[in-house]
């Protein structure tokens, strides 16, 4: 069976909080708002590839860390 790697909020938020960000300090720290970040913990909408990029410095991790594999 094939699998494939997509972004995955519950690995945004457990890195979020393992670093000490609210929603709103992490939106403030990317130059977005809270309500995308809510967003993206929720997957309702996935960051764009620089965000991604922003996100993994910020959260001192690698862009993998924020993705997970499923079964296509």
């Amino acid at each position: 069976m094939a699998t494939k790697h997509v972004f995955s909020g519950a690995n945004l938020r457990a890195r979020r909080k393992t670093a000490g960000y609210t929603q709103d300090s992490l939106g403030q720290k990317l130059g977005t708002r809270r309500t995308n970040v809510n967003r993206w913990e929720n997957n309702q909408r996935s960051p764009q590839p620089p965000v991604l990029l922003q996100l993994a410095e910020v959260l001192d991790c690698q862009v993998g860390d924020l993705f997970e594999a499923v079964a296509e």
